[in-house]
């Protein structure tokens, strides 16, 4: 399995706890890849933009469920 698609395995992974409609925590996407794509300008590891990582800390719940919806968008573009 290569690198790139066991990362997408751990984003998924994750995707299910952050999208549990019973939790009031919205689990950060992070799984500590931290490298931008410099084509893409997403990070290689949870597919965010530069803006959504450093404003993860101050976003609602609505907001970071929202990044989430991002980045299943993201990971249907970009495949593995």
């Amino acid at each position: 399995m290569s690198a790139q698609r066991i990362r997408r395995e751990r984003l998924k992974d994750k995707l299910t706890m952050a999208l549990d409609p019973e939790s009031e925590f919205v689990i950060s996407p992070c799984i500590a890849v931290c490298k931008m794509d410099p084509v893409t300008k997403l990070c290689e590891g949870c597919l965010r933009e530069l803006q959504e990582i450093v404003r993860w800390g101050s976003l609602s719940t609505l907001q970071k469920k929202e990044v989430w919806g991002q980045i299943v968008q993201r990971m249907n573009v970009i495949k593995a």
